[in-house]
């Protein structure tokens, strides 16, 4: 039998009660239960009169079993007892499980009605039935005379949880795992049919088991020709109750409360009135996550359904008025409900008062022997099987939630990929309606303005691969260039020219062929100085002009397509494409001038980020004359780029001088690649 809390200690030859702190002197000193043992203490009687007092002295005991000293705080009375433990002794003491609760209701009537008077407020109230330990019982246990003490619930918390075995007899088993959150009535309904339950049936309803259930299979039923008492404090009893000194045994217990882990009086014993065994169902069910006494009110009836006929005949046997069972106020909360069963005219076995087990079991027997108990059976293995695949599932599903979550994550973006795709595949190609040479002519367009989107849906077989290595380097060094220059880097042939004809219309230059033309023509009539005048004059205009379409430039370049012509090849489904491509890059020759001189421009440029600018001779720039031999093929009804040949690759212009001499000609005489500009 584990040590009572409240233990009797010599105080001037005299017996007084004491609260075991389970401190030492020192570590007591240094904890919140000195400031607690200042809090009010109440003495109240069954018709809810209460008495305030405090507690003001302290005693140090020797703790044999532990070979130390501890505190004790001294109770200003010699007889008091844990209500648990006064109220379930008795029960096991006298086999009168009814007298023990009618008693129990009593007190906790008293309890009430101080709390409802405001004499008790609200947080006491609460923290009262958090902390059971609290609640003693003082005076006669003839069911008349006593008084309901209760100490300082915090600092009796403080005190049973520094002891573990005395935490898991006193506190757990009876405590709704959030009673300090939970409304005070579904606290209170709580631990009133935790108690009833352990006066009943000898144990209290929720244990430590790692595995739901375990011990109904070595455990019977009250009422039915087997014992189900003495589980918890019968020394006789061979499985008696014993703690176990192991960190995880609180955590298991308070899981099991959570879960609903019980089996319903009504299974466990069959004599009980369904009300009453009812009320008591609601008040442990609230606690499996089912949200309000209500709805555990379908708990108790769930487990009842498992009851057979016969069965229920058995239960309901004897000597019963059910108007009499139903005087308990059904507007009245839950609490108070069963308080009321203190009233002796309120039935709680079926056939009248029961003095024990021996009495349940010889009205069982005359109810119908050995069938009602064979079916009592059979409803309890019905309603474990039951609840331990409903209990495991749950935990199942709380241990692995974050496997399944992450599970769920991923099935849902498999099914957006899986719909991205169809989408797609459903999608209709952006060549829809297109010809064929319309679509060969949007390519090559994208092509001119670096538009990888449109090349990518207007080929297949990776068709543009001739074409994709050079747009991404492009692209990418264009984007990079604009977004650390903070200016435009690729300008289109049209825009190129137009900076030529501004710079033309600036400073009229001499047209170069016309100019060497008449001078072969003069060459005769004209003297020597003249014709050298006019050759520096020329190449004064055309130096202007190239730094003027330099600065036009700003360091930039130019990209792009021209002349583009699409023409049917003999071969079905080919064109031949031919046209002028415009590359922003230098010939090795003009690398190598542009190297040296920005060199220099660096040098004498130190602090003149424009001098560099100003001194440019030249943009990287040179254009070929394209031929290429395109196949146009049709999937899903629509036309698709499927292979581009290359068939002819030639320079015309390979410098940025080549092309501004060549803009600066008259319009008749420029080359090809200049004309349609």
């Amino acid at each position: 039998m584990i040590e009572n809390s409240i233990i009797l200690h010599q105080i001037n030859g005299a017996a007084h009660c004491c609260l075991a702190s389970g401190m030492e002197p020192r570590v007591f000193a240094h904890s919140a239960a000195v400031d607690y043992i200042h809090d009010a203490c109440f003495r109240i009687a069954p018709d809810g009169a209460a008495h305030e007092f405090h507690l003001n002295e302290t005693v140090t005991f020797f703790n044999t079993e532990k070979g130390r000293e501890e505190i004790g705080i001294v109770i200003p009375m010699r007889d008091a007892r844990p209500l648990i433990d006064s109220v379930y002794t008795e029960a096991q003491k006298l086999r009168e499980a009814e007298t023990s609760l009618r008693r129990l209701y009593r007190l906790f009537s008293g309890f009430i009605a101080a709390y409802k008077n405001g004499t008790v407020s609200e947080d006491f109230f609460r923290a009262a039935v958090a902390a059971p330990l609290c609640l003693l019982t003082e005076g006669e246990t003839d069911g008349g005379a006593q008084n309901l003490i209760v100490l300082p619930p915090r600092l009796t918390l403080r005190c049973i949880t520094a002891e573990t075995a005395a935490a898991l007899r006193f506190h757990y088993p009876w405590v709704h795992p959030d009673a300090e959150r939970t409304a005070p009535d579904t606290a209170a309904l709580f631990f009133l049919a935790a108690l009833s339950y352990a006066c009943i049936i000898g144990a209290p309803p929720f244990n430590s088991a790692a595995v739901p259930f375990a011990e109904v299979d070595a455990g019977g039923l009250c009422g039915t020709g087997s014992t189900c008492r003495g589980s918890l404090h019968n020394e006789n009893n061979g499985a008696a109750y014993t703690v176990e000194r192991n960190s995880g045994v609180a955590e298991r217990l308070v899981q099991n409360i959570r879960d609903g882990v019980y089996v319903p009086v009504e299974l466990r014993c069959p004599a009980l009135l369904p009300q009453f065994a009812q009320l008591i169902d609601c008040g442990l069910a609230v606690t499996a996550g089912q949200g309000s006494a209500k709805a555990a009110e379908h708990t108790a009836v769930r487990a009842a359904g498992h009851k057979s006929a016969g069965f229920e005949k058995t239960a309901d046997s004897g000597n019963t008025d059910t108007a009499v069972n139903r005087r308990t106020a059904p507007q009245l909360p839950l609490t108070e409900q069963l308080c009321s069963y203190y009233d002796e005219s309120l039935l709680l076995f079926a056939g009248g008062r029961q003095t024990g087990v021996q009495a349940q079991q010889t009205d069982a027997l005359k109810g119908g022997g050995q069938a009602p108990a064979a079916e009592a059976q059979a409803a309890l293995k019905a309603f474990v099987q039951t609840a331990r695949k409903r209990i495991t599932r749950k935990r199942f599903f709380v241990r692995n939630r974050a496997k399944i979550a992450a599970a769920a994550a991923v099935c849902a973006a498999l099914i957006a990929v899986t719909a991205a795709i169809v989408q797609y595949v459903r999608k209709p190609p952006e060549t829809a309606g297109m010809s064929a040479e319309a679509v060969v002519y949007g390519f090559y367009t994208a092509v001119g303005t670096l538009d990888q989107t449109v090349t990518g849906a207007y080929t297949k077989n990776k068709a543009a691969a001739l074409y994709d290595g050079l747009m991404v380097h492009l692209y990418v060094t264009g984007k990079t260039r604009e977004a650390y220059e903070r200016k435009k880097i690729y300008y289109t042939p049209q825009e190129f020219l137009s900076f030529c004809e501004s710079a033309r219309s600036a400073d009229t230059v001499p047209a170069a062929d016309g100019a060497t033309g008449s001078n072969a023509a003069g060459s005769q009539a004209a003297s020597a100085p003249q014709e050298q005048e006019r050759e520096r004059d020329m190449e004064a205009h055309l130096i202007r002009y190239k730094k003027a379409v330099i600065e036009s430039m700003g360091g930039g370049s130019v990209y792009g397509i021209s002349g583009l012509e699409i023409v049917s090849a003999a071969q079905t489904g080919w064109f031949d494409v031919k046209f002028y491509h415009w590359l922003p890059i230098f010939s090795s020759e003009e690398a190598e001038a542009a190297a040296k001189v920005m060199e220099k421009a660096l040098e004498s440029s130190a602090n003149d980020s424009d001098t560099g600018l100003s001194e440019r001779s030249a943009f990287p720039v040179q254009v070929l004359y394209k031929h290429d031999r395109v196949q146009v093929i049709t999937e899903r009804d629509c036309f698709f780029i499927g292979a581009i040949e290359s068939v002819e690759s030639t320079v015309v212009a390979d410098s940025s001088d080549a092309l501004i001499e060549a803009c600066a000609l008259p319009p008749a005489d420029r080359p090809d690649y200049l004309k349609g500009l």
